[in-house]
């Protein structure tokens, strides 16, 4: 599944480098350098739900749905550090403390789901909540719609809502798919 969403991450970010279907405002020109950070980027969204949904599978769901907020948090926090570094030129010191610059109490606290936590935060309710037992188109269709709706704060900012459509549907059926596969095998 860290392939598939470092797969994902890494055609996202070839069509923000390329501007397809436009190119991102505020940042026309992103660097090359928006691919690998897409890739690690992906592949964390992918991979953190998962092992926290795997570490708690035995918690009754009512914990595990309660434990949703705080994968999403630091899904966001730890996904946000490679775009901050690499796409954005940040130091990496800087890019690990993002949070807590500019702002305190719930700033700090909606910061990482605005930035594609909220992507991870529903990933995790479809596995947390035995989604992986569907079938593939259907878990493929979760999965797209988790990282749709999960980015779709993201991209409504910079006023581009239709790349949460194409990003959150590339990433998602890429990771539906490879987890469909996964519970095939489990």
């Amino acid at each position: 599944m860290g392939a598939a969403g470092a797969a994902g991450g890494t055609i996202n970010g070839w069509l923000c480098f390329a501007g397809f279907p436009l190119p991102v405002r505020e940042a026309p020109g992103f660097d090359w350098l928006v691919v690998p950070g897409g890739a690690l980027h992906g592949a964390i969204l992918a991979l953190l739900p998962v092992v926290a949904a795997v570490v708690v599978r035995r918690w009754s769901l009512r914990w595990r749905i309660i434990l949703a907020p705080a994968v999403g948090w630091i899904s966001g926090y730890l996904s946000w550090v490679p775009l901050n570094h690499l796409v954005l030129d940040e130091s990496l010191a800087r890019s690990l403390d993002w949070p807590w610059t500019g702002g305190i109490g719930l700033v700090v606290a909606w910061r990482p789901f605005a930035l594609f936590g909220l992507v991870g935060l529903f990933w995790y309710l479809v596995i947390a909540t035995g989604g992986l037992r569907r079938r593939r188109w259907q878990l493929a269709a979760l999965v797209a719609c988790a990282g749709t709706f999960g980015s779709l704060w993201f991209w409504t900012d910079w006023d581009q809502w239709y790349l949460a459509v194409i990003h959150g549907t590339v990433w998602g059926v890429l990771v539906g798919w490879a987890a469909s596969r996964a519970s095939l095998r489990a």
